[in-house]
């Protein structure tokens, strides 16, 4: 395994490049004169062919990132790091309009670590920099009904997501086949490892989920349909060899009233259950089961969003989300402890509201405030009574608009902040995120990745 330092250095090292790729970039984007007829009768054609597409689509995009965190825990344990990276991808265009491949290298190394405070998943364990190779992929297509993807790639399903609130994101080993038919959309396939998100090595999916020593994977497939605008449909099921089964299904509707006036409504369901060995503890009962099921209200007028939200969690176990981002609509900054609000037999409801203050002259600037609680929650394995919890959280999210015609476009600022109390906790937890994401696509324009 290379050291500290190493990792550290190639991480530099890449974005260093990358940087100085940039810069070359924007030093050759002013305005050339238009050339003459003559000139130009003698430029040679843009090769258009199916084997000019795969370099002439190609994009290599540079996103740097550099994230703060702050936090206490309930128990009176601190956090904090302040760590830099980001990554560098690229991706192909379509050779014959059917293969197409991709990589990126991912990474993070401390600004600012002290040894005494680790534990903010910027940085892997130790408080020490790492990178890793954490997409490698290559993809076979027919049209968009399917595209066939095999190796390190990023999944975004139910329960399996990329749960980008760290330096870097979950990304997975696995085959995928996915694609659109009219107003269906589809993705099936076998995932048998996992990148956490402050690792540079993969393991199990089944490890990941708490069965050490298994080498089980995850066989998913998953159905989107969007009917007619405004409705919007999720069905997957996600089935770990030796851990446990997840059904997910959601509905999404939005119904305007008036030109200034709309309702949004939306409600979630998840069965997920132990199923083969199942090596994944956490229950009284080796063979368990439980169900959490929600709905959610909004009230939107011009750019401000009021939201209320409920869900209510079966008492066999609290909901698994080893794999990614709990996408239930209670889900909030990943408070210490807090489960998502889906802990055995728990009751949680949640109030927001979100503003886009573009309306008040500030382009760009769009805050969240959101309140929840969850109540009556047990220990799945004890049965006896869990404590209360309460969370508040702030989001402020500023891009700024000036930038747009400046190397800076891509500039994005990120402020979160919550305050987590726990019915026998020692004291108010809390944490404080400051993130800076800049992308910048050095080569080609940007777009959507190939196979997805």
């Amino acid at each position: 395994m290379p050291s500290w330092w190493s990792r550290t250095g190639l991480v530099a090292l890449a974005l260093i490049v990358g940087l100085n790729l940039t810069g070359a970039s924007a030093e050759t984007t002013a305005p050339s004169p238009a050339p003459s007829q003559d000139e130009s009768s003698h430029e040679p054609a843009v090769e258009t062919g199916p084997v000019a597409a795969f370099v002439r689509d190609t994009t290599l995009t540079l996103h740097l990132r550099t994230f703060y965190f702050d936090g206490t825990q309930s128990t009176g344990a601190e956090n904090e790091a302040w760590a830099g990276g980001g990554w560098l991808s690229y991706r192909s265009g379509w050779l014959f309009d059917t293969f197409a491949m991709g990589a990126t290298l991912y990474g993070s190394a401390p600004l600012y670590a002290p040894a005494d405070k680790d534990g903010t998943l910027l940085l892997a364990p130790g408080q020490k920099g790492y990178y890793v190779p954490g997409e490698a992929w290559a993809a076979l297509r027919y049209d968009d009904y399917a595209v066939l993807k095999g190796y390190r790639q990023q999944v975004d399903q139910g329960y399996i997501n990329p749960s980008d609130i760290r330096m870097t994101p979950y990304t997975f080993e696995g085959v995928t086949v996915g694609g659109k038919m009219d107003v269906v959309q589809y993705l099936a396939g076998y995932l048998w490892k996992i990148k956490p998100r402050n690792a540079d090595t993969f393991v199990s999916m089944a490890e990941q989920a708490g069965a050490k020593g298994s080498n089980g994977g995850v066989g998913s497939l998953g159905v989107q349909l969007r009917p007619w605008p405004g409705l919007y449909i999720d069905v997957s099921d996600q089935y770990g060899v030796d851990t446990f089964n997840t059904v997910y299904a959601k509905v999404d509707s939005r119904y305007p009233l008036t030109d200034e006036w709309a309702l949004g409504f939306g409600a979630e369901f998840t069965d997920q259950r132990a199923v083969g060995a199942a090596l994944a503890a956490g229950a009284a009962v080796r063979n368990w089961a439980t169900q959490v099921g929600g709905a959610r209200v909004q009230l939107i007028y011009r750019p401000l969003t009021l939201t209320g939200a409920f869900s209510i969690t079966g008492a066999g176990n609290t909901i698994q989300n080893p794999w990614g981002t709990y996408p239930g609509f209670l889900a909030l900054i990943d408070a210490p402890a807090s489960q998502n609000f889906a802990r055995a037999n728990e009751k949680g409801w949640l109030i927001g509201a979100a503003y886009d203050f573009s309306a008040l002259g500030l382009f760009g600037l769009v805050g969240n405030f959101n309140f929840a609680r969850g109540t009556d929650a047990t220990d799945p394995k004890t049965h006896m009574g869990a404590p209360n919890q309460n969370e508040f959280n702030l989001k402020i999210d500023y891009r700024p608009p000036w930038l747009a015609p400046t190397v800076l476009r891509g500039l994005a600022l990120t402020v979160r902040a919550s305050l987590y109390d726990q019915g026998d906790g020692q004291r108010l937890a809390r944490q404080i995120h400051v993130i800076l994401n800049w992308e910048w696509n050095i080569l080609g324009p940007a777009r959507g990745k190939p196979g997805d």
